[in-house]
């Protein structure tokens, strides 16, 4: 099971506006050559960052991979599905400083998956999802 969470299109919408808005500024202040060369190099890392930003959730052959990092299913302690709410809350005034994120702002739903690994000092995963249930089907079978 996989699942890749790439930028929405409103977010994508906006990173456009914001690079033709940079265009227009080149364009009347340095003339046409700056602003062909400016939209090379805008075009390049906007779709460099797209793919770079982008969040893997991956679930095959036990093994859980989020972005990076990856562990074995048999050092998973307790799976849960968090909110719109529970989710914020993690985020925000709940935060634990030892905890893995694997977040995306624009994904407001997640896992947290808590690790029973001894030898791993993380007490928590936290892990954005638009599909969490689907997740824990598979993790809690």
């Amino acid at each position: 099971m996989r699942e890749v969470m790439r930028w929405p299109i409103w977010l994508t919408f906006l990173v456009i506006c914001f690079d033709l808005s940079i265009l227009l500024a080149i364009w009347a202040s340095l003339g046409n050559m700056a602003t062909i060369i400016t939209a090379i190099i805008l075009t390049i890392s906007t779709i460099y960052f797209y793919h770079a930003t982008s969040l893997t959730l991956e679930l095959t052959s036990g093994r859980l991979r989020a972005g990076r990092a990856n562990i074995e299913v048999k050092y998973l302690k307790k799976v849960e599905v968090l909110s719109r709410e529970d989710m914020s809350f993690h985020r925000g005034a709940g935060i634990n400083p030892q905890a893995y994120l694997a977040l995306r702002f624009w994904v407001k739903k997640g896992l947290k998956v808590e690790i029973a690994d001894p030898r791993d000092p993380t007490p928590f995963w936290l892990i954005s999802s638009k599909h969490p249930e689907r997740f824990l089907e598979r993790l809690n079978p």
